[in-house]
């Protein structure tokens, strides 16, 4: 059942543009929807409303792979980062926060490592004063090492995202939580290392645009 402070907005024409127009005049700070799949012989992809929020809408997305009326708290959230710049730090503290007030048990760190940015590793090794990125990836986690939840990562290698899709689908985790840049003009964008898992969305996906936390709503809600 709806409370008096929900307001229902009705909008003709196309679903995605619809959304898109609504969320512009109504100032939304998050979107959550149903991330319906087209199913093709091998496997499940992003579907079309889904994939244009992905692709123009400026806010957070909260996307659903299987809605529920009443869905449970996610026990295992799995955050996937393509570098250790402050917004993937943003977001892993955001996800540990919802982690910690709807009483999941762990919160993991994928890092997808390119081709490029290894060989740069190695060519440079950490005499220049970089961290490597066992070494990046153990300071984020010190971030909240106060925490009570199991805090792990682990470091992927690969291109386009692919390697990342198949750990995310196979650890079996309720929620991937991963950034997206949002440019002062244009449309957001994705990390290339991230992309396979936008294109095929392996779990119910948070993806995080707004440079300011809002960590005030429940994972578990849904529309």
């Amino acid at each position: 059942m709806l409370d008096d402070t929900v307001k229902i907005h009705f909008e003709s024409g196309e679903p995605s543009d619809a959304i898109l127009k609504a969320q512009r005049e109504e100032n939304i700070d998050l979107l959550v929807a149903g991330a319906l799949e087209t199913e093709t012989v091998h496997r499940n992809f992003t579907g079309d409303v889904a994939r244009e929020l992905l692709r123009h809408a400026p806010c957070d997305l909260l996307l659903y792979t299987e809605p529920r009326e009443e869905p449970k708290p996610p026990e295992g959230i799995l955050v996937a980062i393509p570098d250790f710049s402050n917004l993937s730090r943003h977001v892993f503290h955001r996800a540990v926060s919802v982690a910690e007030r709807n009483g999941s048990k762990r919160v993991t760190i994928v890092y997808v490592q390119t081709t490029f940015a290894e060989a740069k590793e190695k060519a440079l090794g950490t005499g220049n004063g970089l961290p490597s990125a066992e070494k990046s990836l153990e300071s984020l986690l010190r971030d909240k090492e106060n925490s009570n939840l199991e805090l792990d990562y682990h470091l992927l290698r690969g291109n386009t995202g692919f390697t990342a899709c198949e750990f995310i689908q196979s650890s079996g985790t309720d929620l991937v939580v991963m950034p997206s840049q949002m440019p002062s003009r244009g449309q957001p964008t994705f990390a290339p290392a991230l992309d396979w898992i936008i294109q095929v969305i392996p779990a119910n996906l948070w993806v995080i645009r707004n440079v300011e936390p809002s960590e005030s709503f429940p994972v578990s809600a849904t529309r």
